[in-house]
């Protein structure tokens, strides 16, 4: 009897250990982006919302809003509202801020293209651009010129450049955007880091 269940336990283990390598084997590929159920509101987008309703050409106001759409799931509101954001106000941060939102969204293609054109409007000047640049290409699967962009990021941002303070810097970031980044800092450090 004591034999049969040391047994079963052994199945047990093995069996879960069995759908831990199954799954390690799997980590390389992206999985879909988790899309978050539809939340119809919440004390924060009541205040995007008046904001908005005050002054219809607050641009920050709609890219606040429209960021907080994109996390609630409502992806065409979200849309409509950074939209409307980059119309009133055309610069290299409202076109970074936008692309965080559709990075979010799991819009890898419009999130690297608002990259790229903050990137090109502030000559690649701003403290955001090689780190949003990072997210950019991990998105869409260029991996290549994500750790290159990443490499940018460190020299940049040296807190970039080790695990704990790439954590610390990182920490109230999205699930998806901390995924990027710490994908791409393992394959940094296995390529650039000295």
């Amino acid at each position: 009897m004591r034999q049969s269940v040391c047994m079963k336990n052994l199945r047990t283990a093995w069996s879960c250990i069995a759908l831990a390598i199954l799954a390690g084997g799997c980590a390389h590929q992206k999985p879909a982006v988790m899309k978050p159920s539809v939340i119809s509101s919440t004390p924060k987008l009541e205040i995007l919302n008046q904001q908005v309703k005050s002054n219809p050409n607050d641009a920050q106001a709609y890219s606040n809003r429209g960021y907080t759409l994109a996390l609630l799931g409502r992806k065409a509101e979200a849309r409509a509202d950074l939209q409307r954001a980059v119309a009133l106000k055309e610069n290299a941060p409202m076109h970074n801020r936008v692309g965080w939102a559709y990075f979010n969204m799991g819009d890898f293609a419009d999130a690297l293209r608002e990259f790229e054109l903050s990137a090109k409007q502030s000559n690649s000047r701003a403290h955001y651009d090689f780190y949003s640049l990072v997210l950019g290409y991990w998105g869409v699967g260029d991996t290549k010129r994500a750790v290159e962009n990443y490499q940018l990021a460190v020299e940049r941002d040296p807190r970039f450049g080790e695990y704990k303070t790439l954590n610390e810097r990182i920490g109230e970031w999205t699930p998806l955007e901390r995924r990027a980044m710490d994908e791409t800092y393992t394959l940094w450090s296995k390529t650039w880091k000295p």
